[in-house]
């Protein structure tokens, strides 16, 4: 049979908890309080497998396959759909690039898929076979709601170390080499707050939903997810504005540093432009230029020229000290 497009598959029995099928749709036959399987959303097999259920709404199969999805939570007449962003800490990937989670839940059954790898889920697959595993379908979401938001707190805390590490290499050290490093911090904080958004008010309709989905002790848990992925908007908001704040700094100081090299260059203009005019006068190949018989003329003109440029030298400094002053 083939397995490469399910991921993680298990059944909640009524005795021996979460059972691990190894990979395998669960049969039928099987006395269950609950299943769940995890796709892959890119796969043939994946839409094969979903078409040839007959109690599943098509407007979830296509929610659980879509290309791209944003968070959202839809009710269906037998089940409702929950889409969902994580984090993506795969080493070769970005972030901030999130990977979509997908997952219709039904009274008896959970299904859902991904793209790619997502390190919630599999944290989600750990905990089943744990002693404190969820034994209800509300439950099971509101865990993995609280897997997503914690790996997200953790990024978001590492992503605000890192802006004040920034800050101070800019401020205290006037490193201004970090622009790169400003720009990827103000890309995260676009696309978590594309995302976040969505992903409060997704989870802010589950917990609002009528019925029994949810005991009060998971709404409640759903109600502290909610507010902190408020906080991580409001975190984010800040971040974006200390990055505006950065970057000005920066060009304050880059600004700073080319008027100074400005200043040195065109003191240095203003100390040989007349020494440049005397040579360039005094090397004009004519008739009767001073000196130009007598055996110390070369030595008296480099005089000349070394007290020109003393005297400039110092009446730059009165006039710089006198600015100072004013």
């Amino acid at each position: 049979m083939d397995k490469s497009y399910i991921t993680y598959s298990f059944i909640l029995s009524d005795t021996n908890g979460w059972i691990d099928t190894d990979r395998t749709h669960p049969s039928v036959n099987i006395k269950r309080k609950l299943s769940w399987v995890h796709m892959e959303a890119d796969s043939e097999r994946t839409l094969s497998w979903l078409n040839e259920q007959e109690n599943i709404d098509s407007l979830a199969i296509d929610s659980l396959l879509e290309e791209d999805t944003r968070p959202r939570t839809a009710f269906y007449q037998n089940g409702y759909m929950v889409n969902l962003r994580a984090v993506n800490l795969n080493s070769e990937r970005d972030p901030h690039d999130m990977v979509s989670i997908r997952m219709f839940v039904q009274p008896d059954r959970i299904i859902s898929t991904s793209k790619r790898q997502c390190h919630a889920v599999e944290d989600l697959a750990a905990a089943l076979k744990t002693e404190e595993a969820p034994r209800t379908t509300g439950e099971f979401v509101t865990l993995l709601l609280e897997l997503l938001t914690e790996r997200a707190e953790s990024y978001i805390t590492d992503l605000k170390d890192s802006t004040y590490e920034l800050e101070y290499k800019i401020i205290d050290e006037s490193d201004i080499n970090q622009r790169r490093q400003i720009s990827e911090i103000r890309r995260a904080v676009i696309t978590f707050t594309r995302y976040f958004s969505p992903q409060k008010d997704a989870a802010a309709k589950l917990a609002a939903a009528k019925g029994s989905l949810f005991n009060a002790s998971e709404e409640q848990r759903i109600q502290e997810c909610i507010n902190k992925i408020s906080k991580f908007i409001e975190d984010l908001d800040a971040l974006d504005n200390r990055c505006y704040v950065l970057q000005d700094e920066v060009a304050a100081i880059t600004n700073d540093r080319i008027n100074k090299n400005m200043y040195f260059i065109s003191m240095l203009a203003a100390v040989f432009l007349p020494v440049t005019f005397l040579t360039g006068l005094f090397g004009v190949n004519l008739g009767g230029i001073p000196g130009g018989k007598s055996e110390k003329g070369f030595a008296t003109f480099i005089i000349v020229l070394v007290l020109v440029i003393l005297i400039q030298i110092v009446a730059f400094k009165r006039l710089e000290r006198f600015n100072r002053k004013q």
